[in-house]
């Protein structure tokens, strides 16, 4: 996600907060500091009640981060390259630069979250048994025993894309021989499910029970990502059998090393409207300038700079006028980029870009309902 930031790195695998995170973080330790803790616990004082908040908010912030590290360790224990964590809003997402591409690997993956957030209850459970529950560590510890258990059922539900829509449509998926329709039949449960926390979260709002809301919205954002997943898979689908030539502009223009800032603004990206060109020397590729290399140098040395001096030399991502558009997708999915390189062993051929591709289905579209109406 664009909107993030990276915190650390695990493993090899990036963490990051999404900004959202910050707003749960905030909710989480108000509302356990003004109602939960103060409830269970009338002899704290105030400034307990607050570190209380905070620290549960943070050991959740843990939870859902180890919930995630299962997900991403197995998959790539299966040969999935796993570039991130993003915690945000709902929890944590694991960004993978490929799907799983057999339904046993899918399987293994999305249980290990819930499995390992029933092994944390029970962790936090014990614990909870030997400290005393009046202080602030039992607490806590009681707090998240109870948390992490309600996240380990929750992600259970069979409804995609939770980790328990996931092992419906792992199943789906062994017992058909198709992604597609296994997706389909655990995303519409996914939206289903959705609807149905919709509809209970608005009923209990007009009921006087604000908390509805919460509810309501989680449902209105599962539903939404279980039509987005069936959408992306169907789009995949669809890529896999389109190669990059069939779609790649014609006439791409490259440029030299020397090449100054200015006349790639003046003379390429502004009469285009391109975002990024590639630089070669004799059709070999030397790297890549695009606008945000351009926006870090200021406009008064746009005219004596050499793009040289700022383009992108690495890591350069690059794909063949043979390969399938589903493979341009996975790099620019998987890095958080905006186009790649069209080359092969070194050589320069151009660019392809998201919008290159969206173009491409738009047109199609256009052109498959015009032979319909005929």
């Amino acid at each position: 996600m664009k909107s993030s930031f990276r915190l650390f790195r695990i493993a090899g695998i990036d963490i990051g907060i999404h900004y959202t995170w910050f707003f749960i973080f905030l909710l989480v330790t108000w509302s356990l500091a003004q109602g939960y803790f103060p409830q269970l616990y009338p002899q704290w004082d105030t400034p307990a009640y607050w570190i209380a908040g905070a620290l549960t908010a943070i050991m959740l912030f843990v939870s859902v981060l180890t919930h995630e590290m299962a997900h991403s360790l197995v998959a790539r224990a299966r040969g999935m390259a796993v570039n991130s964590i993003t915690l945000f809003l709902l929890g944590g997402v694991s960004n993978l630069q490929e799907e799983p591409k057999q339904p046993g690997a899918e399987f293994v993956m999305a249980i290990a979250g819930p499995l390992t957030s029933l092994v944390l209850a029970g962790i936090f459970w014990g614990l909870s048994m030997v400290l005393d529950s009046q202080s602030m560590a039992g607490a806590l510890v009681g707090y998240l025993a109870l948390i992490n258990l309600i996240l380990a059922i929750f992600n259970l539900l069979p409804g995609f894309p939770l980790d328990g829509g996931r092992v419906l449509r792992s199943i789906i998926w062994a017992r058909t021989g198709s992604l597609t329709k296994a997706t389909n039949a655990a995303a519409l449960a996914g939206r289903i499910f959705g609807w149905g926390l919709i509809t209970y979260g608005v009923l209990q709002a007009l009921s006087g029970n604000l908390s509805g809301l919460w509810t309501a919205f989680i449902g209105w954002f599962l539903n939404n990502a279980a039509d987005v997943s069936r959408k992306e898979v169907t789009l995949r689908e669809i890529f896999s059998n389109i190669k990059v030539k069939e779609v790649m502009g014609v006439n791409m223009e490259t440029i030299s090393p020397e090449t100054s800032v200015e006349q790639v603004v003046t003379g390429i990206l502004h009469r285009k409207y391109d975002r990024a060109v590639p630089v070669c020397r004799d059709s070999r590729l030397l790297g890549i300038v695009t606008m945000t290399d351009i926006k870090g140098l200021p406009k008064d040395k746009w005219a004596t700079t050499p793009v040289e001096q700022i383009m992108t030399r690495s890591p350069l991502y690059t794909v063949t006028a043979e390969d399938t558009v589903k493979n341009a997708l996975d790099l620019l999915a998987g890095h958080d980029i905006n186009q790649v390189i069209i080359g092969e062993q070194g050589s320069c051929s151009g660019i392809l870009k998201r919008a290159d591709i969206i173009n491409y289905l738009q047109l199609s579209h256009e052109l498959n309902r015009k032979v319909s109406k005929r």
